[in-house]
């Protein structure tokens, strides 16, 4: 229990460094890119390779219950993603506004599923050889 404890918070902190250094790297190239491209590169292309990169790691380094996990350390790195002064008002806004979440959290939970079973299939014929 203490090991996925420690895990998610290893997840949670890991993500949100990721996110600063994503911002620092899109602020230091957006010297002719407008603030809508910068946006879509932000919401489309580093949000969902951060959540792939989140799912690698908690899968290479969790016991059992990866997927769990992996949602469960981006789960508040997607709330802050979801934080916002303005709420929407059409469908359109909502489903921008929900896009972390629908394309993040599977994202991440694909990436830890895939990467816990090549480890235990590792690690299982590692153990045979032995």
């Amino acid at each position: 229990m203490l090991r996925k404890t420690l895990l998610i918070v290893l997840a949670v902190l890991v993500s949100f460094a990721l996110t600063g250094i994503a911002g620092y790297l899109i602020y230091a190239n957006s010297a002719s890119r407008s603030e809508a491209n910068l946006s879509l590169v932000a919401c489309f292309a580093i949000n969902p390779i951060i959540a792939i990169l989140i799912g690698v790691l908690v899968g290479f380094l969790s016991k059992d219950h990866a997927v769990l996990t992996a949602v469960l350390g981006l789960l508040p790195w997607t709330v802050l993603l979801l934080g916002t002064a303005h709420q929407p008002t059409s469908l359109a806004a909502w489903a921008g506004w929900l896009a972390p979440m629908v394309i993040c959290l599977p994202l991440a939970a694909a990436a830890a599923s895939v990467a816990w079973r090549y480890r235990c299939r590792v690690s299982s014929q590692s153990s045979r050889l032995a």
